[in-house]
């Protein structure tokens, strides 16, 4: 296990540095002069506002993974700071999505959230945010096809994107499926190969299935998040204006929701580095944003990201050094 998690790491840190130099090689290709330009007119109050906006949204995204959760409305703050938390670690570092929910996790636990608790709702909470994506992602293609018209000249680019939705509303449905009829599998598993754990294996299958056995809180959770990807783009659409480059927001959304459907499909690169930039470059011109300022875009997201990542990670740091330090003195 030791030997894997550096290679791990080491293929994280390769495909970040693969997907950095594709970045850069793309705005090279598109001037840096011009993308830079077309940066300059936001502002450090425009960016300050834009930053204040994408925090806002992790306030349905904390109560969409709360409503699964089955908690008290105390413990709302520790789902918001976990989901804070999964984000700048994403954005930030160069982990995969699982390291991520890991520290997700880790930080509703230090929250005051029980850890079958935390890592049950976490499952629902992703599963829910994916389906929601793939609506999100479906009317991002049907948006596409209304910019490209619908003659046979147009299904060219869609089909790709169709597909990929088929297989990703497969692997989803499975995935449910898994959750539903599954889990009591895995446990005799876990019985079998590692019975020291079992009872973390059965507590999370009680908080996994104690959910599903209310729909209200499954609709209200991915109303949430549907919202919250919606709201994402009126980010976009807030970066596009104060820089000069308005764009109508069903445009804005349309761009958005395929990249990141391409991001995803690109799971294995951190931080989408270069497939982001690679995906604004050929989806921008689409709905008529040029392809400087759809780079542009994409820096300017990438600086919120860090603003709000670095800082969180940093006091993140901070509070497990305190708490090691603690522990060593208790010793």
């Amino acid at each position: 296990m030791s030997g894997t998690r550096p290679g791990v790491r080491a293929t994280a840190v390769v495909m970040a540095l693969l997907g950095l130099l594709v970045g850069i090689a793309v705005i090279a290709y598109f001037n840096f002069g011009a993308v830079l330009a077309a940066m300059g007119p936001i502002g450090l109050g425009g960016f300050l506002a834009v930053v204040a906006a994408q925090v806002a949204l992790f306030l349905p995204l904390g109560l969409a993974w709360w409503v699964v959760a089955l908690q008290e409305a105390a413990l709302i703050p520790a789902f918001i700071w976990g989901r804070l938390m999964r984000e700048a670690a994403s954005d930030v570092l160069p982990f995969s999505h699982v390291g991520a929910i890991l520290i997700a996790t880790r930080a509703a636990v230090l929250g005051g959230v029980s850890t079958a608790t935390a890592s049950g709702s976490c499952v629902i909470d992703i599963t829910f945010e994916i389906v929601a994506q793939l609506i999100y992602t479906l009317v991002g293609v049907a948006l596409l096809a209304h910019q490209l018209g619908f003659g046979a000249g147009s299904h060219g680019p869609l089909m790709p994107v169709l597909v990929g939705l088929g297989l990703a509303t497969c692997a989803v449905g499975g995935f449910i499926a898994t959750q539903r009829r599954g889990l009591r599998a895995f446990e005799r598993l876990v019985e079998r190969w590692r019975p020291s754990v079992l009872h973390h294996a059965v507590a999370i299958t009680a908080v996994v299935e104690q959910a599903y056995e209310q729909p209200l809180r499954l609709l209200a959770c991915l109303g949430l998040h549907l919202f919250s990807w919606f709201s994402a783009a009126g980010g976009a659409w807030l970066i596009l204006d104060l820089m000069g480059h308005p764009l109508p927001f069903l445009s804005v959304v349309g761009i958005e929701s395929l990249l990141f459907a391409t991001r995803n499909a690109a799971f294995m690169v951190p931080s989408g580095l270069g497939v982001q930039e690679g995906a604004y470059a050929l989806l921008g011109p689409l709905f008529g944003l040029p392809a400087d300022a759809a780079l542009a875009l994409s820096l300017l997201k990438r600086a919120r990201d860090l603003a709000i990542g670095i800082p969180l990670l940093l006091g993140w740091q901070i509070i497990e050094s305190r708490r090691t330090l603690r522990g060593g003195v208790a010793r």
